[in-house]
């Protein structure tokens, strides 16, 4: 996961996953069937590794914006630790780099962007006191889960971890202000 995370799907060759791995090539065939699938199942293995871990508090009973900004930071922190450029959101390079010509691919990161418009309408919800079916919230937690996304991707070229908080920091302010004016 890691390998295609960082160098993208079409740059990392099968001599790269063998490296990554340390098994042979024969076993990523024989296990996968190749590097398409495998790069599919480390695609479910990003949900349960890297998504869930940070964004359960989004998608918690009585979860609010206060929690979407904890997972904004969260997420920052990890870049503190990686460094820069980041390495961004692997669903949201492979959105940019594959899905548009791979139709599971594009199943795939669909289903993510999804399961991330779910959860910020779970947190909305709360502090619109309203459900999170309601349009209004559906269309903000749409619009969260874009700029999330443009956030993530922003990273991988940010010059400080500063950029990045500013614009995280503006987006829990416009939510704010969204959420004051309804």
């Amino acid at each position: 996961m890691w390998q295609f995370w960082e160098h993208g799907y079409e740059a990392t060759s099968m001599d790269d996953l063998v490296k990554a791995t340390g098994v042979g090539r024969g076993a990523i065939y024989t296990e996968f069937g190749g590097k398409r699938d495998l790069f599919l199942a480390c695609l479910d293995h990003y949900q349960a590794a890297a998504v869930t871990p940070g964004f359960d508090i989004v998608e918690a009973d009585g979860a609010t914006v206060a929690d979407i900004q904890t997972f904004l930071e969260t997420r920052i922190g990890l870049a503190k630790e990686l460094g820069l450029p980041a390495i961004g959101c692997l669903v949201s390079n492979t959105l940019t780099e594959l899905a548009a010509h791979d139709p599971d691919i594009a199943k795939a990161t669909r289903a993510h962007f999804d399961r991330l418009t779910k959860g910020f309408a779970n947190a909305l919800a709360n502090d619109m006191n309203l459900p999170a079916t309601e349009k209004s919230v559906k269309k903000l937690a749409a619009f969260v889960t874009l700029s999330v996304q443009g956030l993530w991707a922003f990273a991988r070229s940010a010059k400080s971890l500063r950029e990045i908080e500013e614009r995280a920091d503006t987006l829990i302010d416009v939510v704010k202000t969204m959420i004051a004016k309804r």
